[in-house]
């Protein structure tokens, strides 16, 4: 496997620790709120590198709408954050509020923005 797999994967298993949250890096997968989806990253070349030398996820953080969805959310931004930040190599930048289309239905969401060094 390569490097960005690699990262992929290891993001992945590190969301998988936080509980009741269901993890999936098939963007078009029907998941069951509350689920987080490891977008395809972002790839920047540093000068005379080959291949890509670090890489910035999108992870996005989706719940159900409904009167309790910020609340959810505030809780599990945090979590995923510090999921990532104990169990991996990257480092999360930055989580922006916005929503997920599910089946045809927007739900409220959060974009977290993770860089790796690959």
């Amino acid at each position: 496997m390569g490097a960005i797999a690699d990262a992929a994967n290891s993001l992945k298993a590190a969301l998988d620790e936080v509980a009741g949250l269901r993890v999936t890096t098939d963007p078009g997968e029907q998941v069951a709120p509350p689920y987080a989806i490891v977008g395809p990253p972002a790839l920047t070349w540093e000068a005379g590198c080959a291949g890509p030398t670090s890489a910035r996820f999108l992870v996005y953080v989706v719940v159900d709408a409904d009167d309790r969805a910020l609340e959810r959310l505030w809780d599990l931004v945090p979590a995923v954050s510090d999921a990532i930040d104990a169990t991996t190599d990257a480092v999360v930048v930055r989580a922006d509020p916005g929503s997920w289309n599910s089946g045809g239905s927007d739900l409220p969401a959060y974009t977290v923005e993770v860089d790796v060094a690959l």
